[in-house]
């Protein structure tokens, strides 16, 4: 075990000096174009009004650029890569007394029968870490949103384990989420010869229905919410989709749609979620050189948390919301466990949660994963549960993440395709089949 331990903490280490490596790398070409870029500007301007024709400079430029801008996203997604396209982090809920053993590297606690049952994960968070550290290990990811892939943030645990603490947060210490969104804006910013478009939807599953949150709950009209699978994406039709132009914009469509969520109180729990939220977040980017355009997607859900009736003492209308929340994460555990083996099946149709999060988990995608654990010994039966499924998602393998392109204006789809570029979605060995496919049944077109 010492040796397997040793082994492990050397294939880290020289993981970290790879990322470091590439880091550096990309800072220093990134460099190199912004003097290229400018060096262009200086020499138009001079020579403007002038016979010299640019043309052909101008036109070299752009090709180099293209090809800057194709190596440092390849070069980014190898980083992370080596880091694996799902990635599981623990974190443990304040308390005075404690039932967990907890290290660097692992997470142990003993089971009824008496037996120390010992977890590891990607990272380890315990009770005196802030909402900023949580968030640090999970930022490089949003960057692959921006370059037009799509990403799953989930967060995941019994009622009370601090999952909407992770996800939200209080208003002066914001959590995973609004955080997340100023990421987004901030990597757009940078890049200086980009457009880009960012709109959001937040939803809720409550008793396997899909709920639009930012729909004014006082409108008579009744509206089905239908989802659509096209390919990596998920079209949620006659839901509000909200253009977002700053991250105040965020933090008040969140206000305003978690007055609509649903909640109660049970013996666990004074504000116990009785629904699963997801707050989806598309961003569309064009390159102003090229006219590229990707499309990426960047999912923040806070699962509702899994419950013994017998502890949260739900009746009547909680005991069915208990019910169809328990049904639902289920589900969910049934598709990691059929992403795990690689079956041929995998029931995204379960349940309307596992329909929203096929294209965040259906092999070409990055997902983060938070599994949050009550201390507690009289909670440790559910804290086992809890570890257990964290394990069972960490050992998924999703498969190399692909990108969402849309061709530039006057070339053919798949134009920007070359060496080292991600396969077409649904190419490769233990792919899921696409939605809607099944015997008798023709794979759903690609897009």
């Amino acid at each position: 075990m010492e040796l397997m331990i040793k082994g492990a903490n050397e294939k880290v280490k020289k993981m970290d000096e790879q990322q470091n490596n590439l880091k550096d790398f990309v800072v220093k070409e990134l460099e190199k174009l912004k003097n290229m870029l400018k060096q262009l500007a200086e020499c138009y301007q001079l020579m403007r009004g002038g016979e010299t024709d640019l043309g052909a400079e101008i036109e070299e430029v752009r090709a180099l650029y293209r090809k800057e801008m194709l190596q440092r996203k390849l070069l980014y997604n190898q980083l992370q890569e080596l880091r694996g396209n799902i990635r599981v982090f623990c974190r443990i809920k304040p308390d005075k007394s404690s039932c967990l053993t907890v290290s660097d590297e692992s997470i142990s606690l003993v089971n009824v029968h008496g037996k120390k049952m010992e977890f590891e994960f990607d990272k380890i968070y315990d009770q005196k870490v802030s909402q900023s550290d949580i968030f640090e290990n999970t930022k490089p990811i949003i960057t692959s949103a921006v370059d037009g892939y799509n990403v799953c943030i989930i967060a995941y645990g019994q009622t009370g384990s601090g999952k909407t603490f992770t996800m939200m947060g209080p208003e002066k210490d914001p959590g995973v989420n609004l955080r997340a969104v100023q990421e987004l804006f901030s990597v757009a910013k940078t890049r200086e010869k980009v457009t880009f478009k960012i709109t959001a939807q937040m939803l809720e599953v409550y008793n396997e229905q899909i709920k639009d949150l930012l729909r004014d709950p006082k409108d008579p009209k009744p509206v089905d919410i239908i989802i659509r699978i096209m390919g990596k994406t998920v079209k949620i039709e006659n839901a509000v989709e909200t253009e977002i132009t700053a991250p105040d914009d965020v933090k008040k469509m969140i206000k305003r749609g978690d007055v609509n969520r649903h909640t109660a109180q049970t013996k666990m729990n004074t504000n116990s979620s009785r629904s699963h939220l997801l707050l989806k977040i598309n961003v569309e980017i064009t390159d102003k050189v090229t006219g590229g355009r990707t499309v990426g997607s960047l999912t923040l859900v806070d699962l509702a948390g899994s419950e013994k009736i017998a502890k949260s003492g739900a009746e009547g209308q909680t005991l069915i919301e208990a019910a169809a929340i328990n049904k639902s994460l289920s589900s969910l555990g049934q598709v990691f466990s059929a992403l795990r083996s690689k079956s041929v099946h995998v029931p995204y149709r379960n349940s309307k949660l596992t329909q929203l999060l096929q294209p965040s988990l259906g092999g070409d995608a990055k997902a983060c994963i938070f599994v949050n654990c009550s201390p507690l010994d009289n909670n440790s039966s559910e804290t086992l549960s809890t570890l257990e499924f964290g394990q069972n998602a960490r050992q998924v393998e999703l498969g190399k993440a692909g990108q969402n392109i849309v061709a530039g204006p006057g070339k053919p789809p798949g134009a920007e395709a070359g060496p080292g570029k991600p396969p077409a979605a649904g190419a490769g060995p233990g792919k899921p089949p696409a939605a809607g496919a099944g015997p008798g049944k023709p794979p759903a077109a690609k897009k």
